[in-house]
This record gives structure tokens, C-alpha cells and sequence, in this order.
């Protein structure tokens, strides 16, 4: 067993951070000594030789909160990977350096503090940006102005922690995870339309709003006519997941007053039998709070209570609408509801590794310094952040995909994805099929 010894305080973001680096990521059994008058952490290993990871951060706190945005990094420092030629390992807290002999091991980064940085996320709460939704804007983040938001560090931290181990001799059995894809689709509109004077609309805005005769044809001679509604792709996706050996995630907005964003009657007909087709398929229905919800639990429980009323399944998981997500209340939210996991966890504006990391992994209040029951699943890539926000290509899309799930690949993490059964059949998004298709496929 792996013996750390370090100084008591912050004890909880501590041991909440061994936990996930350690005992998470790597399967690593380990127990905690505090000592006052440690400098540094201390890894023992059972062979007696020592891994030290230098305090840079809760050592040198002042007080007993750290939660300042003085406390942010200006910038972060790039490490040569010390096992691996050719790379290199970001640096949030400490400095870039290495000290290794065939005893002791000094890593100058402090890992742990980086890590718990990351997967918190204080640095949203202590500042103040918000764009127009309410949500933390990518640009202002850490991550994306060091140029890391697309590299899982979390995992490359983990993954450093265990080369240690191994080179002062001590392998313990490796966790026996594979690569995965999560593919999830919130559903904002079961149906494009509701009734036949809604195609006529659809059509008459190709034409009189936008003056694109484009569009209009291909609304006409592609769905017009067809009795099945271009939003009710779900029959095509079940089949092409159970194909590729995936598991669906449909996440629902409950009951509402009809003036609602993204408004559909929950008890329609179609959404039930939607949602009873899911379930007997073997896929997952989960929740998917309103924008009114993200700062009001007794919406959130009432909207909740709504689509549990009429699923088959237990719904015990989702997405908040719009991503609107602040550190911690929104999982302190998720948590006082009784929820297994959320997926909200992901940049809006910008595809990539909020929370540096590709792993479901259990959250952590920093204000009232506990960890929580409820687990978090973060979201890499949606659709509309491709298309709409960063305004990429199809053809530009998918590499940028290959490349994010060639990183979670490395450390068989789990890749997640937001595409919106709406993203499919429309004259704006049927390019975008391949997209989805090319990286999903076995």
C-alpha cells in the first residue's frame, strides 16, 4: 500500500484529490499520514524508496481560503516529460524540474494542487466573467489561454504519477479500463413540427425570412411530403448505436408553462411513446433541467418529478439546458436531488477538457469542503460548438474530433459527446451527418 504523508491542512481538498488521482485513475490503495512540519508530499512506497511532489500551493496559503483569483497562474510552464522523450507535461503550480535517482524521485510540479484545480473548478467561481446564458466563457479560463484545453492533463498527471511508481520499482496492478464513447442527445425538440401548418411555416421562412430558395427546395423535396417528422431521427440513431455497440442518453426537459424555452408538451403522445421506444431499446433517459431550473431547485425538483412521472426508468442522470453550470451549486444542486451523475461539464464556446480530465470522476464542494455523492461525466464536443461557435467545417469538425479522441484513446477514457437529434435532418446540418457517423463508428 502506498503511504502519503503530508501537513493537515486543507485535509478535505487532499484527500478528495488522492482519491481521484490515485484511487480513481489508477486503482492505487493508499493511506494518508498528517503530519505538521511536512514541506512537501511524501510517497512511500512499499519498497521504501520515496516519490516527493512539491507543495507549491496549500502550503503556502496564508489563511484557510484559498478561493482568490489571485491564486490563478498568469501563465503555466511546459515540463519535458521525464520518461518519455518528446513530450512534455503542463505546470500549473510549481515549477518545471525533476529530481531522479534510483531512491527518491522530486517532481517539482505540484500535482495535486494542478489536478484539484482543474477538476473543481474554483477558478469559474472566484471569477466573474459570464457571457449573455449565464455560463463561464472558455477564452477567460486557464486552460485556454495556456493553449491545454485539449489535452485531458488530469489523466497526463495520473499517468506521471504511476511512471514514478514504476521507476522506483513498485508497479502495482494497473485498473483494466477501455476506451468507451457516451454518446448523449438532449432532447430540445422532439418534433420540427406539430401540425401541417407548421410545414408551411418552415417553408415560408426559407423563403420570406431568409430568401433562401435553397433551403425551401430542400425542405420541399426531402421532407415536405414525408409523413415522418425530420426532428424523429431516434429510430436511425438506435439502430446505428446498437450497430457500433453504443448506448444512447436521451436527456428531457420536463413540465413547464408552454412560454417556456424549447417548450414541448411532455405528455404528447409522440414524447411518450419516445420515451417508452427508448427504454425498450436499452437506452438511457435522463433529465434535462430548464433554463429557469439553473438557479431554482424547487423548479428543478418540480421539473424533475414531471419526467420521473413518465418514465419507465429510473432517471437518475443528464444535462442542464444551455450548459448553464456554475461551480458548485450546480452539482450541489444535482446532488441534493438525489442524482447519480450529471454531463453538464463542458464549454459551450469551445470543444475540449474543462475539467482536464476523460473520466467520469466524483465532484467536490469547495465551499463546504466535501465531496459529493454525485459523479460527473464531462462533456468534450456538441455540435453546436463545432458548427455555430467555432464555426468550423464538416471537413474541419472532424479532424478536430480525431484529435480529441485520439487523446482520450491514450488513457482509455471516455469520450462525450452532445448531438441533438434537431443536428440531423435540417438543410443546414444534413452535411453534418458524416461528421457524427466517421467518428462514432467501430
Amino acid at each position: 500500500m502506498l503511504h502519503i504523508v503530508t501537513t493537515p491542512r486543507f485535509k478535505a481538498e487532499k484527500q478528495y484529490v488522492f482519491q481521484v488521482l490515485l484511487g480513481e485513475l489508477l486503482g492505487i490503495t493508499f493511506r494518508v499520514s498528517y503530519e505538521e512540519g511536512v514541506q512537501h508530499y511524501r510517497l512511500q512506497v512499499p519498497n521504501g524508496r520515496t516519490v516527493i511532489i512539491e507543495d507549491h500551493f496549500w502550503g503556502r496559503q496564508s489563511g484557510d481560503d484559498y478561493l482568490d483569483k489571485k491564486n490563478i497562474p498568469a501563465e503555466t510552464k511546459l515540463a519535458p516529460h521525464p520518461f518519455k522523450d518528446g513530450e512534455d507535461i503542463v505546470c500549473v503550480f510549481g515549477k518545471p524540474s525533476f529530481s531522479i535517482d534510483r531512491q527518491n524521485i522530486t517532481c517539482g510540479i505540484d500535482l495535486f494542487a494542478s489536478a484539484f484545480f482543474m477538476l473543481a473548478r474554483w477558478e469559474e467561481y472566484v471569477l466573474p466573467d459570464r457571457d449573455v446564458h449565464g455560463r463561464f466563457p472558455a477564452d477567460q479560463s486557464l486552460a485556454w489561454r495556456a493553449g491545454f484545453l485539449d489535452r485531458p492533463v488530469v489523466n497526463e498527471w495520473a499517468a506521471l504519477l504511476q511512471q514514478m511508481l514504476i521507476r522506483l520499482g513498485w508497479n502495482p496492478a494497473q485498473k483494466n479500463d477501455t476506451f468507451r464513447f457516451h454518446l448523449s442527445c438532449d432532447v430540445d425538440h422532439p418534433r420540427l413540427w406539430w401540425s401541417a401548418a407548421d410545414r408551411l411555416r418552415t417553408v415560408g421562412g426559407s423563403i420570406f425570412r431568409r430568401g433562401n430558395w435553397r433551403e425551401a427546395s430542400f425542405w420541399i423535396k426531402n421532407h415536405f411530403f414525408d409523413p415522418k417528422d425530420p426532428y424523429d431521427v431516434f429510430d436511425e440513431w438506435f439502430d446505428w448505436m446498437e450497430k457500433n455497440g453504443h448506448t444512447g442518453h436521451f436527456n428531457f426537459l420536463g413540465e413547464r408553462p408552454p412560454a417556456s424555452n424549447c417548450w414541448y408538451p411532455l405528455r404528447h403522445p409522440f414524447v411518450k411513446n419516445l420515451i417508452e421506444k427508448i427504454n425498450k431499446r436499452g437506452h438511457t433517459i435522463g433529465f434535462h433541467p430548464s433554463c429557469e431550473a439553473f438557479e431554482d431547485q424547487e423548479v428543478f425538483m418540480s421539473e424533475l418529478a414531471s419526467l420521473r412521472s413518465l418514465s419507465p426508468a429510473p432517471v437518475t442522470s443528464g444535462r442542464q439546458h444551455y450548459l448553464r453550470f456554475a461551480a458548485p451549486f450546480t452539482w450541489q444542486a444535482w446532488e441534493e436531488a438525489g442524482m447519480a451523475w450529471d454531463s453538464t461539464a463542458g464549454y459551450s464556446d469551445a470543444e475540449g477538457f474543462r475539467c482536464g480530465i476523460c473520466r467520469e470522476f466524483p465532484v467536490f464542494n469547495f465551499l463546504t469542503q466535501k465531496t459529493l455523492r454525485l459523479r460527473e461525466k464531462p462533456l468534450i464536443a456538441m455540435d453546436v460548438t463545432l458548427a455555430h461557435y467555432r464555426q468550423y467545417s464538416p471537413e474541419q469538425a472532424c479532424n478536430r474530433l480525431q484529435y480529441l479522441k485520439k487523446q482520450v484513446q491514450k488513457h482509455n477514457g471516455e469520450f462525450v459527446l452532445l448531438w441533438h437529434n434537431s443536428s440531423w435532418n435540417s438543410y443546414f446540418w444534413a452535411p453534418w451527418r458524416e461528421v457524427y457517423q466517421v467518428l462514432t463508428a467501430q
